[in-house]
């Protein structure tokens, strides 16, 4: 059944009147869960079918990572809706073509050399997680489009009042920010920009599971509650769990493979694996998957397009009927070991490496740039991680809790004579 596009009840109330805003620039930021992404792919797609003619550039930091955020976002909705008849979409390069009247998307990362420069006659641009881009990528960018009415939407969360989107676009904070995340419009100091602020209360879809984790903050983290859960810009994150780690290029070739350790998710989180390495004091991770609504059938063959092989993947042990459809699948998998307090154990035995991701690895560097202990009003730290940002730093967890923990242990007890 295909879905009537002008039914204002397929949208979130809050963003019906972005849908006829043609300034320059349309922000939309704020916490999470909010839908701002999937309102974003909405806008895009309505373009794209709507108008005579349409370019749109999807655009992120990282390549790589459109796939699996924006273009994945956009054929979400597009499923949802009854029209994939009517587009055409391809993987390498990123390209969706909309058959009727031949408009494209196309998809372009800021890492590498041609840019949106190659694309003629662009029309509109989404900057997904645009606080992740620097301001000089964005200068090149913007001033690269010419020519007809353009638009550049901007999707993010107001991680660090210090970031260029702020300066270049905000007024004063106290001139706009309730404490209580209940405000929208916030005017901007330029005037072909649109801004709206956006929380989880706004998206009528926000499953139960993730408002009582978003609101959970309040009580245990004012920080992360004020930033991921009210969307108001916050200050430098404390607490960071690690704190010493190091991006390197790729796997160095003395690097031993452990294992590969897989964390599962499918709706509200992320599934998550990666293949964990030591050399010497060094662990080192290589992120191989991450994104969420994907079933085991579709985590069994990422894995054997990595050459996954008869190596072992170490999986959450909470989740037994997946682990035992994987095995069926053909994966090697195991479960991950266990024990009181476990998680408390695994952080400290995984810190006391010189922890080194690649710079492949784009969702394991968000992680730990974010992944934080709880905390109460006095700022103490209460020696538990908060459940938000961990789902890859888990899976390595599990490869060190099974694979190295155990073996280091049962060696410790073998006698010499």
């Amino acid at each position: 059944m295909i879905i009537d596009l002008s039914n204002p009840e397929i949208y979130n109330p809050i963003y019906l009147p972005l849908l006829s805003d043609d300034h320059r620039y349309l922000l939309m930021y704020g916490g999470r869960d909010s839908a701002k992404s999937y309102f974003a792919a909405q806008k895009v797609i309505i373009d794209t079918m709507r108008k005579l003619y349409s370019r749109f550039i999807l655009v992120r930091k990282v390549y790589a990572d459109i796939k699996d955020s924006q273009y994945q976002t956009i054929k979400d909705i597009v499923i949802a809706y009854g029209l994939m008849d009517h587009f055409h979409f391809v993987e390498n390069p990123l390209r969706i073509t909309f058959k009727r009247n031949g408009n494209t998307i196309l998809a372009r990362g800021l890492d590498k050399e041609h840019k949106t420069k190659s694309i003629k006659d662009p029309t509109g641009v989404w900057y997904e997680e645009a606080n992740e881009i620097k301001f000089n990528d964005f200068l090149k960018t913007t001033t690269s489009l010419r020519g007809g009415v353009i638009q550049e939407i901007m999707t993010f969360n107001p991680e660090m009042e210090t970031e260029w989107i702020n300066a270049y676009f905000f007024p004063n904070k106290q001139t706009y920010e309730k404490k209580n995340g209940e405000f929208h419009y916030v005017p901007s100091i330029r005037n072909d920009t649109t801004i709206l602020h956006t929380t989880f209360k706004d998206n009528q879809y926000c499953t139960q599971q993730s408002t009582d984790l978003l609101e959970s903050f309040k009580k245990t983290d004012e920080n992360y509650y004020k930033i991921y859960s009210l969307g108001l810009w916050g200050g430098v994150l404390e607490g960071l769990i690690y704190e010493n780690w190091e991006i390197i290029p790729s796997v160095p070739n003395e690097a031993e493979f452990v294992a590969y350790g897989l964390d599962f998710g499918f709706t509200n989180h992320e599934s998550a694996a990666v293949k964990v390495y030591v050399c010497g004091n060094d662990l080192i991770i290589d992120e191989v998957l991450y994104g969420k609504g994907l079933s085991n059938i579709q985590l069994a063959t990422i894995l054997k397009e990595d050459n996954v092989g008869n190596n072992q993947v170490v999986a959450d042990s909470a989740e037994p009927k997946s682990i035992a459809q994987l095995f069926d699948l053909g994966i090697n998998v195991v479960d991950s070991i266990k024990g009181k307090d476990s998680v408390l154990a695994g952080i400290h035995k995984v810190k006391e490496y010189n922890i080194k991701i690649t710079s492949k690895s784009r969702n394991g560097i968000r992680e730990l740039k974010h992944y934080r202990w709880k905390m109460n009003r006095n700022g103490e730290n209460l020696n538990e991680p908060i459940k938000i940002y961990d789902h890859l730093l888990d899976s390595v967890r599990y490869v060190v809790q099974t694979k190295i923990m155990v073996k280091k242990t049962y060696n410790s007890k073998i006698k010499v004579y």
